[in-house]
């Protein structure tokens, strides 16, 4: 589960550098939650677009805010978004709580931009897009059960472009981690 992210001015220097961004648009600084608005990474024309979304897609009775990648493809929510309608969310970090509401903070192993993949639909008043996620890996595991499927920034253009690739992807990148917490669970003993 991904319920909220960060992005910082190192984040925003990417997107202006790397993508195309309408004059006007402001780039946020700070944590991302479910029914905001945020830049979001599209397929552009000569490079990769930034537009403004809306962070979930309203469901039967309630905000969906993630896909399952294990199912993304099946789903008659999902399928045609997948095939048709990828994106990306550039973050600094995302977070997680474990079950004592402990947050975690979570980073590139190598404090690199992360690049969280999405799928987006269009509607009147603007785009709205959800998180992908997968079953967590070592570092997430202890907090959570699931977390954000990471795109190599190496693969972005295949991600957004090409549909066939974007399936080996999603099965097969990911960026290493690193977790940061407040909260330590101490030994009564020791």
């Amino acid at each position: 589960m991904c319920g909220r992210y960060g992005a910082d001015d190192k984040v925003n220097d990417w997107l202006t550098k790397h993508c195309e961004i309408p004059s006007g648009d402001i780039l946020r600084v700070g944590d991302v939650r479910p029914g905001e608005r945020t830049t979001v990474i599209v397929k552009g024309n000569a490079k990769p677009r930034g537009v403004s979304m809306t962070w979930g897609i309203q469901g039967k009775d309630s905000l969906i805010i993630n896909a399952r990648k294990e199912t993304i493809w099946d789903k008659p929510t999902f399928r045609y978004l997948i095939q048709n309608r990828r994106c990306l969310l550039a973050a600094s970090c995302f977070y997680e709580w474990d079950s004592s509401k402990h947050k975690a903070t979570l980073y590139g192993e190598n404090d690199e931009t992360l690049f969280l993949a999405g799928v987006y639909q269009q509607e009147a008043e603007g785009g709205r897009f959800v998180i992908i996620t997968a079953p967590a890996d070592e570092t997430v595991r202890p907090i959570h059960d699931r977390m954000p499927v990471r795109i190599p920034a190496s693969l972005i253009d295949d991600w957004l472009s090409d549909t066939e690739k974007a399936r080996e992807i999603l099965d097969t990148a990911t960026v290493p981690l690193r977790r940061e917490q407040a909260v330590e669970q101490m030994s009564l003993w020791e």
